[in-house]
């Protein structure tokens, strides 16, 4: 029964669907997430910072400067592009009254597979991350928050650790 959830999720997600709620979004995203476990990062801040990059899937609606819907892109960790294909779109950038919006370029990935990969690569072998923290997941997203974020740090890492908390997000650092 589980598994057909998460496929009619996916399927919903891939066409368009808005998701019914945060639990349901989280439950689509956390197997492809799992992956960053073999990175030795915890999926639970890759999860929780893909919530808070896509408003817990509501922002997948948004569109690029072309009228496209972003969901297609497959990017729901919010990643500026670096290599191949991109998407442009307007993005909030700075914080407090500097905050504005302007176009910038998102990777495109094939798949929320991918998405979750490049993130797992990025940490581990961009030299931006070099000095990250393992040692909890507090120290981990405080450690990548200022390199990660492209508007208030504090706010960004605060957030983070809030969807954690409050979704009990830790459950799937654990290994079976």
């Amino acid at each position: 029964m589980r598994k057909l959830l998460i496929i009619l999720l996916v399927l919903a997600a891939l066409s368009g669907v808005a998701f019914a709620s945060p639990v349901s979004y989280i439950e689509t995203i956390a197997p492809y997430a799992a992956v960053v476990a073999d990175y030795g990062y915890p999926p639970s801040v890759a999860i929780a910072q893909s919530c808070r990059e896509t408003g817990f899937g509501q922002h997948l609606a948004d569109l690029d400067i072309d009228g496209n819907p972003v969901r297609q892109y497959n990017n729901i960790l919010g990643k500026k592009w670096h290599y191949g294909d991109y998407f442009v779109k307007l993005t909030p950038e700075g914080w407090g009254k500097t905050r504005e919006y302007v176009p910038r370029k998102f990777q495109i990935y094939d798949s929320l597979a991918e998405c979750f990969e490049d993130y797992a690569e990025n940490i581990t072998y961009n030299p931006a991350y070099a000095n990250k923290d393992m040692s909890s997941v507090e120290a981990f997203i405080w450690s990548i928050a200022p390199k990660y974020a492209t508007d208030n740090t504090e706010a960004y890492a605060n957030g983070v650790l809030r969807i954690i908390r409050d979704y009990d997000l830790t459950r799937y650092d654990r290994r079976e």
